[in-house]
């Protein structure tokens, strides 16, 4: 069996110690001999070995090397985890914008469906406004005729016929036959004679600032005499041609009302679905008569 180290140094410091205290003995005068400086030295050493420290064992350690977390690579994780969180966020939001843009999209096909479809009622109610312009036109031309005997007959084309108006009578300016027609209307409740009074002015006087004010008084004037084609007649002219006229969203209401009177509540919600877009701006009591009327007509 093998010696450990320190017993092995201590033999060898023993040995040497025997050689040098033998060899003084024997040579008082003479140094060392040099295998007992060899033995000398070789102790020293095996002493150094046993002495020095480990190091390989402190360099070389069974434990895992942690290195020193870097700051940079830190803050670049952190702005790495910031920007994932940045883009799932963005993510969200385009998805719930582009839910948000299918549902605009729903609401503006329908829109545009709903547009179609009043365009296309508007067309059919032109079209039986322009009609019944025409049988109005040629009443009016079967009355010019008979002008030359010094008197003009408009008959309405309602259930009662009125007495013969001499157009005589009226003023032949254009401001004193506006008033002389409106007083008739409003103030004598002459309805056939308004009726005459307005249709003589909207022919001399077609571009005039009153003629769309006039337009809706003969609308009035026909609609009190429950003339009520003509009236609507009259009333879908005023939209027509005069759809910037302070009367045209009454006019409206009207057209509506002679439609229902005439026995079209279908065609009378229709026209009074077309206010707001005809009319965003129309005034409160022309709003509060569309009200009443599709409860009247019970619209849904």
């Amino acid at each position: 069996m093998k010696r450990s180290q320190p017993h092995l140094i201590q033999a060898l410091v023993l040995q040497a110690r025997q050689r040098r205290s033998r060899a003084i003995a024997a040579t008082p005068s003479r140094g060392l001999d040099f295998s007992t400086i060899t033995l000398i030295l070789l102790a020293l050493a095996a002493a150094c070995l046993v002495l020095a420290p480990r190091a390989s064992a402190q360099v070389f350690s069974s434990q895992p090397y942690v290195a020193a977390p870097d700051p940079a690579v830190e803050q670049l994780r952190q702005r790495v985890e910031a920007l994932e969180a940045d883009l799932k966020t963005a993510i969200s939001k385009s998805e719930a914008l582009g839910a948000a843009l299918g549902d605009a999209r729903r609401v503006a096909d329908e829109a545009d469906a709903g547009r179609r479809r009043a365009e296309s009622d508007l067309q059919k109610l032109m079209d039986r406004v322009q009609a019944l312009e025409d049988r109005v036109t040629d009443a009016a031309a079967g009355g010019q005729d008979a002008n030359a005997a010094g008197a003009i007959s408009l008959t309405p084309a309602g259930p009662a016929a009125a007495p013969a108006f001499d157009v005589a009578s009226l003023a032949a300016d254009e401001t004193g036959l506006f008033d002389q027609a409106k007083s008739l209307l409003t103030e004598a409740g002459d309805f056939p004679g308004a009726e005459a009074a307005f249709g003589v002015f909207l022919t001399k006087f077609p571009k005039s600032k009153n003629a769309g004010d006039a337009q809706y008084y003969l609308g009035e004037a026909l609609l009190y005499q429950d003339n009520y084609a003509d009236a609507a007649a009259a009333y879908g002219l005023l939209i027509k041609d005069y759809p910037k006229s302070t009367h045209a969203p009454t006019g409206l209401v009207k057209l509506a009302r002679s439609l229902r009177l005439m026995g079209n509540t279908t065609q009378a919600c229709r026209t009074l679905s077309l206010m707001s877009q005809n009319f965003p701006k129309a005034p409160a009591l022309a709003k509060q008569l569309a009200d009443q009327e599709r409860q009247q007509a019970k619209c849904s």
